[in-house]
């Protein structure tokens, strides 16, 4: 269960910090890449607590690559439609805020896009 979190008042501002920074350092080498979460649903902020090890909410991309960064790091393959990789992090306010960069099985998103609609994701295209 996900501790109490407390969303940051300037979403927008945040928003196009961390978009510009992601597109800066992370997306060079990707054919396409979308904002789903709590950053793209402007809901972003951060815990009373830590959550899966941070105080932060997570920045969660969905991305499509025929080649994989090595400087992402590899956790494993998560809901039968794409591995997850940790992409670093960007700080807010001294509070770090973890990437979680999903990519695809076989860079097949029509599972991403079936997942999304069933969930009612707020899916923002960034690439």
């Amino acid at each position: 269960m996900k501790p109490q979190k407390t969303i940051y008042p300037n979403q927008e501002e945040i928003h196009e910090l961390i978009i510009n920074k992601i597109k800066k350092d992370l997306l060079k080498e990707t054919n396409e890449a979308y904002l789903i979460g709590s950053l793209a649903e402007g809901k972003f902020g951060f815990y009373d607590e830590r959550y899966e090890g941070y105080f932060g909410s997570d920045i969660d991309l969905v991305v499509i690559s025929e080649k994989i960064n090595p400087s992402w790091k590899y956790e494993g393959e998560f809901y039968g439609w794409h591995k997850k990789y940790f992409g670093g992090e960007i700080k807010i306010k001294k509070i770090s805020h973890p990437i979680s960069l999903m990519v695809p099985f076989n860079t097949d998103i029509s599972l991403f896009w079936q997942k999304a609609k069933e969930l009612n994701w707020k899916v923002e295209k960034l690439k």
